[in-house]
Parts: structure tokens; C-alpha cells; sequence
């Protein structure tokens, strides 16, 4: 659908000069804008170039091109030309012509990259602006984005005073839309905004269940689906701005169950039946709009059907159904629709927690990967959302704003790691660039003391190689950063009063770093009181209260003094390990592909109590998982314990099934049915009252046991875990008496009483095996291997990248 516009000024066509800007702080040349249009970005440019140079240089306004020369092409340009530019330095001056304001402000940035000028991350802190009193530009360029709409935003928003920072990060790196894409949830803003139609037609809404519900529509009816068309048109009567509308369904389930609307086809079919018939009505009268619509969810799937010409679909890179991979997804979208766009998750708070490495915004070999791959995959348009938060993510993003521009900044991706530490740190360089390597999720450490003192000590290392002030503002920011992660790692790990004391000593501390974009302040203060509910905000303390009456919001900065004082509390708080933590995905596989010898069935103790997850895996569903559960082990009176069951694949994360055991010490037997494949999660929740949960000897059963999600198992227990090959050390940290059994059964390591980490050396072929803790009475937290624990080889699940490479399919 799209076609790269070339201006009339080829560059390759004519050989570019060096010009020269400024000589020994005084300006050579005057800044010309063509007219108002472009007045705020040679404004910007003379102001930049100002502080570059020290020079003061004349703005002008003229139709002749001289000078530092900003203007606009004579000619409206397409919906995909809007961001296009030129800039070539010739005899006189500098010519840079845009097909829109927008391109312009592009080229002047651009123009700026190409003089020293860096904006790495958000803020004034990581703003690089060179000291050079004679300054010259040589360059002949043509530009035009790879991707239309390079959209990297916040989910939960930005607070009021990271606004405006935000803001500037986007526009001084390219990173935003030429074309204005519309794909989010529509449907109830249809009804909405046509509500007496509902109203008079229930007729229009999906059947369920024998009765007529929203959100989902009946889109066999065909006066529904000109309804739909109707509301797209009043959208673009009402704003003449709009590039585009969206179709996209309403989140969740609840799709109609009538026979006319089985007929069409998949959900899939159905919602894009929907989309096209829009697209169709809006292309009669407004002729290169577009109409948006996700691949998400349950209508994830490839269609049947073709898409209009005018529909662009966006596919979702979570939340897939069918059992799809993201590459199956593309290919079949890409079959039937001429112009893809991307729905990224770079950064989701309730996922991540600003934790170092664990989005996919601080993992640079995903970014350096998948940016291109989609791009030739036929995408277009990349949607990504991310977090206000610069410590973990903000070199991905920024490395991710360059290739979203030019998919071939991809293989640059060194060289601009390499800026960004020369630019940024200078004498400092060498221990960021290791610190940067601990932030950097390709090969994520797991959250540790160990990791926290490690980034203490570079940053220590980095304090000591530079007085620069400009630096060590930089290196300021990421020593809050670091505190934060030392704070968070106390107060997840912490539990009764102490987590309470820990939760208030982070929450107390966030907000006073909040205008550093260090972390998603905004997104923490919103979510976390709603989802752990062990802890208490105080009255007056939630989020909406008013700063100057909430107790635990400070605009107090930290002075240098305090952060130097954290530096060497975190040196002295945080020891390091002999060992280094390796983390894994919880995208857990049987291990059955593993080949793994039998051995004697172990237990998981006696009972569990307070919130425990167990993992199962269902290859052909529907299935039904069959439990027996025994509550009230220890007390009686807190209730019935309940058991929901997760399905990975479930699109929202919800529960698909519920049960309940009374508190009598009697077994139950539970059915829990699901219609999804793969991974389920089953989460236990029974107030502390002392709950055993048992099931069918071979069925896949695996709890977790790591620094994050310690099990917690009571009792004496047995559990199997495998040790992957190439392993040398099994290092973690163990709570209570017991033994560590090599595969042969013989103890390996004795567990003594005291809390302490452990590091048990790996003999020469016995790693590739099955371990075992036996008489374990207490806690076992692994972090050299899979921290996954189950009762024998049967059912044990495994990190499906172990499984699929030590089993030689490759990954």
C-alpha cells in the first residue's frame, strides 16, 4: 500500500560541500524558516546551535533559500510521505525541505544528531550537548521512515512533571507518527456514542447464552454492520484531522452464538468482515483513511477472508490465541491484509516492576532482532508499550527510536551502545559499560544481592573516575535507580511486618526520585497497593491524594551527600556470590523430551499455606484436571481455601475455573475444566489455615523455587530439579535442615539450620541430571539452574529453552 516518495532533489544527484555554521563562537550563516510553519523548528535549531556553538544566529523569514534553509515542498503529501526530508549543504548554505512542519522538525533534529547533539534519555540530565565554537556540516541526505508510526508510550501514563521530558525524547528521536494510527478497543465507544440505536435494536448486540449482551456485537446483522460504518464516517466528518478510525473489538470473550454469525466464519473473519465494511464506506468518502484493527486475543488468529485495502492490522506480540507463534501470526495476516503494524508490550509494569533486565525494552538483542525481522515481515506501523522508566529500558528505547527510523541502524546497534557510554560517561566508560551489560535482559541476572552489589561497586568504580558534574548528575540517576532495585528485592522478599516496614521505606523513597524517569513512579504508586494486599497505605496516602497532605510524598531531593551514603551502605549491604545467578523464562515444557531416567517418587510435604502456585501442562484440551484437597490442616475458622486454574494462553490472565474446600481436614476431590493447550497455572489461596493438595501419580506437577517465587513448602519434603548441562555450580540460598542428593542419591551438600546461601560445585558428568533436596524442612531457592521442583522425571516441567536445546531441536 505504501511507496517511498522521493523529492525532486535526489541525493545522490548532486555532490554535497562542507559548510560552515559558526567559527570561534561567532554564527557565518543566518536561519531562514520559509514562513510560520516551520518558525518553531528553526527557532529550536538557532537556540541548539547557540549552545553548541556560543554563537547568536539571526532568524529569518523568506521564500529564498539561504542560509540555514527551512522550508516545505510545494505538493500535499500522501499520508506515508508526510515525515519525508532532504538536507544537502551547498555552496551557501544548508537546504532542508520537508513535505510537512513535521519532517522538518525531523531534519533539524537530525541536523543536531549530526552535530554531537544527543537526547539519550528523557530529561535534562542525559542531554548531550557538545561545546564547539566552529562548526561545520557536510551532508546530502534523503529521508523517509521505515516505520510510519513509531509510537513508544506508557501504559498507566506519565505524571505531570515527566510530561513535558517525555515529550522532548520523542520529538528529538524521531519517535512518532507520521501517520496517526487508531487500533485500540472500539466497540464500546460505538455503543456509546450511538446509544438509543442500541437501545431500539438489541438485536445489534452478540447472543450469549440465549440472551442479547454488550460488549460484542451480532455482526451478521446487516443493520448493525452499516451502523459501524455510519459511526466511522461521523468520526471523520466531526474531526477532518483523523488519518484514522478504529474497528476493534472489545476486550475479553463474549462473542455472539447465533447461527448467521457462525456462518461467516472465525471470530477473526467476523471482526474483520466488520472492519472491511467500514474501510469500504470510509475510502467512498474519505480517500486514503485508514481503519485499524488489533490481532488479539480471540481474534489473533489469521483470517480466512481478505482485508480491505483500507484496514491495517496491528499484531498483538502477547495475548496470542490458537497457539500461534508471532512469525505464524505475520505470515497469515500478511496473506490477507496489504499493510501490517506491530502491538508491543517494551515495558509493562505489573510485569516488570522496573526490574533490571526483565522487559523487553532492556533486552537489546530482542530489539536489535525483531525490529527489523517485522519490518520485513511487512510492517509498518509499531505501536510499543513501554514505561516511564530510563534505568532498566532507557538505552533500548533509544536504540529501538533509531532503528524504528531505519531498520538498518540494526547492525549499528554496537556502535550506538558505543555513543551512548563515550557520550554519556566519558572517563567513566569502561565500568558502565559493565554496568549497562547487568541492565541489558539478553542474558538477564536474576534480581539478587549479588546483582545489586555488583551495579554498587561499578558505579562506585565510576564515581572515582570523574569530577565532570554534567556525569555524575548521570551517574546520580542510576544510583537511585540501583537503590530503588535494593529497596524492591527487600520488600518483595520480606514478609509480615517486615514487608509492611520495607513497602513503606520504597514508597516513601520512589516519589522522591520521581522526576528522574529512573523508574514508572506513576505505574508503582497506581498498581502495586491494588495487588499485594499484605500491606496498607496509610489514610491519606493512596495516589489521588494531594501531594502536600499525603505523608508519604516528599519533594525533598536527595542531596550528594545522601547518595554518596547509599553507594557505600549498598557496597556494604549487598555481598556478592562465588556464583552468578542464570535466570530463565517461566515458559515451562514437559521435560519429557529430556529422555530423563525414572527415579523414585519424592513429596512435597504436608501442607502449604498462604498463597502457593503449582504448574501443569494439558496437551489436548478440553481437559479436566482432577485435585484432592484437605483444608484446614491448622486452623479452621479462616475460611474455605480456593483454587483457581490460569491458563497461560488465556488472553486477560483470567481464571477459567474455580473450587473451593471447606476447612474440615477431610479430603475433597476437585474438577477443574479448561479448553485451553499448554501451560496452566493453578494458585491456591487459603489464609495460612494449612491446605494439602494432591494429584494423579505422572500428571505434570512443578512448583517454582527461586529468589523471586520462593515455594515455601511445609513439612519434610523431597522434590527432583534438573541440573542442565555445562553446569558447574549449584548455588542458591536454603532456610532449614536437609540434604542435597546427587543423581546417584548420595548427599552432595548438608543444609544446616542458619539461612545462607550455598554453592555446591558439579562433578564432571553429573550435570545433565536429576537432583534431588530430601529431609528438607524450610526454604530452597535456586539460581544457577531451572528453579523448578516436582516429585519425579514424570512431572517435571522445564524452561522451554533448556528443554528444546538440550534435546537438539534447537530454539
Amino acid at each position: 500500500m505504501f511507496r517511498l516518495f522521493l523529492f525532486a532533489l535526489v541525493a545522490g544527484s548532486l555532490h554535497a560541500e562542507k559548510i560552515m555554521l559558526a567559527e570561534g563562537g561567532r554564527a557565518l550563516l543566518p536561519i531562514v524558516a520559509q514562513n510560520e510553519t516551520v518558525k518553531p523548528a528553526a527557532e529550536e535549531l538557532a537556540a541548539m546551535l547557540e549552545r553548541i556553538t556560543g554563537a547568536k544566529f539571526e532568524m529569518q523569514i523568506s521564500t529564498e533559500p539561504r542560509g540555514i534553509f527551512l522550508g516545505i515542498g510545494d505538493k500535499t503529501p500522501a499520508l506515508e510521505e508526510r515525515e519525508d526530508y532532504t538536507m544537502r549543504s551547498e555552496k551557501g548554505g544548508v537546504v532542508i525541505t520537508g513535505r510537512t512542519p513535521q519532517a522538518v522538525g525531523h531534519a533539524v533534529w537530525d541536523l543536531l544528531h549530526r552535530c554531537g547533539f544527543r537526547q539519550f534519555l528523557p530529561g535534562k540530565n542525559w542531554e548531550i550537548v557538545p561545546r564547539t565554537p566552529t562548526l561545520g556540516i557536510d551532508v546530502n541526505v534523503s529521508e523517509s521512515p521505515d516505520y510510519h508510526a513509531r509510537r513508544i508510550w506508557a501504559g498507566f501514563g506519565y505524571l505531570k512533571e515527566r510530561e513535558e521530558a517525555c515529550r522532548q525524547w520523542n520529538e528529538r528521536n524521531r519517535a512518532t507518527s507520521g501517520i496517526e494510527l487508531r487500533s485500540g478497543h472500539a466497540y464500546d465507544g460505538i455503543m456509546s456514542r450511538n446509544k438509543a440505536e442500541f437501545e431500539k435494536h438489541p438485536e445489534y448486540l452478540a447472543l450469549v447464552g440465549g440472551e442479547r449482551r454488550k460488549p460484542k456485537f451480532c455482526i451478521s446483522n446487516p443493520g448493525l454492520r452499516k451502523l459501524v460504518a455510519d459511526d466511522a464516517l461521523a468520526q471523520f466528518a466531526k474531526d477532518g484531522t483523523l488519518d484514522s478510525v478504529s474497528c476493534d473489538p472489545s476486550d475479553g470473550g463474549g462473542w455472539c452464538e447465533c447461527i448467521e454469525c457462525a456462518k461467516i466464519g472465525s471470530v477473526s473473519d467476523r471482526a474483520l468482515l466488520l472492519a472491511n465494511e467500514a474501510a469500504e464506506a470510509v475510502q467512498k468518502a474519505y480517500l486514503g483513511r485508514l481503519v485499524g484493527m488489533y490481532a488479539y486475543n480471540e481474534h489473533s488468529p489469521p483470517p480466512s477472508i481478505e482485508a480491505h485495502p483500507g484496514v491495517v492490522i496491528s499484531v498483538a506480540t502477547g495475548f496470542i490465541r490458537g497457539g500461534f507463534t508471532i512469525d505464524q501470526l505475520l505470515a497469515g495476516w500478511n496473506a490477507k491484509t496489504r499493510t501490517l503494524g506491530i502491538r508491543e508490550y517494551y515495558s509493562v509494569n505489573t510485569w516488570d516492576r522496573d526490574l533490571p533486565g526483565a522487559a523487553r525494552g532492556g533486552n537489546i538483542e530482542y530489539l536489535r532482532t525483531t525490529i527489523p525481522h517485522f519490518y520485513a515481515s511487512g510492517a509498518r506501523f509499531m505501536s510499543a508499550e513501554a514505561s516511564d522508566n530510563a534505568g532498566p529500558n532507557g538505552l533500548g528505547c533509544y536504540l529501538a527510536a533509531r532503528m524504528l527510523w531505519d531498520v538498518n541502524e540494526a547492525k549499528n546497534i554496537d556502535a550506538l551502545t558505543a555513543d551512548f557510554l563515550d557520550k554519556s560517561f566519558g572517563p567513566a566508560r569502561a565500568p558502565m559499560a559493565k554496568f549497562y551489560t547487568l541492565l541489558d535482559g539478553t542474558k538477564r541476572q536474576a534480581a539478587s544481592d549479588d546483582l545489586v552489589g555488583r551495579m554498587w561497586r561499578l558505579l562506585d568504580e565510576a564515581r572515582g573516575l570523574t569530577t565532570d558534574t554534567a556525569i555524575r548528575s548521570r551517574l546520580d540517576d542510576l544510583a537511585l535507580y540501583t537503590h530503588y532495585v535494593g529497596l524492591y528485592l527487600d520488600y518483595s522478599s520480606a514478609g509480615g511486618k517486615e514487608r509492611q516496614t520495607a513497602f513503606e521505606q520504597l514508597f516513601r523513597f520512589i516519589w522522591r526520585i520521581r522526576h528522574t524517569g529512573m523508574i514508572h513512579v506513576k505505574a508503582l504508586w497506581r498498581d502495586l497497593p491494588n495487588r499485594d494486599k499484605s500491606i496498607q497505605l496509610p489514610a491519606l496516602a493512596k495516589y489521588s491524594d494531594p501531594d502536600k497532605t499525603n505523608p508519604w510524598k516528599s519533594d525533598e531531593p536527595f542531596t550528594q551527600d545522601q547518595i554518596a551514603a547509599f553507594v557505600r551502605e549498598g557496597i556494604e549491604k549487598r555481598k556478592l556470590l562465588d556464583f552468578e545467578p542464570v535466570s530463565y523464562t517461566t515458559n515451562l515444557v514437559p521435560a519429557s523430551g529430556l529422555k530423563l531416567p525414572p527415579v523414585p517418587r519424592g513429596n512435597a510435604g504436608i501442607y502449604l499455606r498462604g498463597v502457593r502456585d503449582f504448574w501443569t501442562w494439558i496437551d489436548t484440551p478440553p481437559a479436566t484436571i482432577t485435585l484432592t484437597g484437605t483444608a484446614g490442616i491448622i486452623y479452621s475458622s479462616r475460611g474455605n481455601a480456593r483454587i483457581e486454574l490460569y491458563p497461560l494462553a488465556e488472553a486477560e490472565l483470567k481464571s477459567v475455573a474455580h473450587a473451593e474446600v471447606e476447612p474440615d481436614k477431610q479430603p475433597h476431590e476437585l474438577k477443574l475444566e479448561t479448553k485451553f493447550p499448554g501451560l496452566h497455572r493453578i494458585e491456591i489461596s487459603e489464609g495460612g489455615q494449612g491446605t494439602k493438595i494432591d494429584w494423579p501419580d505422572g500428571m505434570p506437577m512443578t512448583v517454582i523455587s527461586s529468589q523471586e517465587t520462593p515455594a515455601k513448602l511445609f513439612g519434610r519434603w523431597h522434590l527432583y530439579f534438573y541440573v542442565p548441562k555445562g553446569t558447574k555450580i549449584i548455588g542458591g540460598f536454603a532456610e532449614g535442615e536437609g540434604f542435597l542428593l546427587d543423581p546417584a542419591g548420595k548427599t552432595a551438600h548438608t543444609f544446616p539450620a542458619k539461612p545462607g546461601y550455598f554453592s555446591v560445585p558439579v562433578p564432571a558428568g553429573q550435570d545433565g541430571r536429576l537432583w534431588s533436596f530430601k529431609h528438607s524442612g524450610g526454604n530452597r531457592q535456586l539460581m544457577t539452574v531451572p528453579p523448578c521442583l516436582a516429585r519425579d522425571e514424570k512431572e517435571l516441567l522445564l524452561p522451554e529453552e533448556v528443554v528444546q536445546k538440550e534435546s537438539g531441536t534447537g530454539l
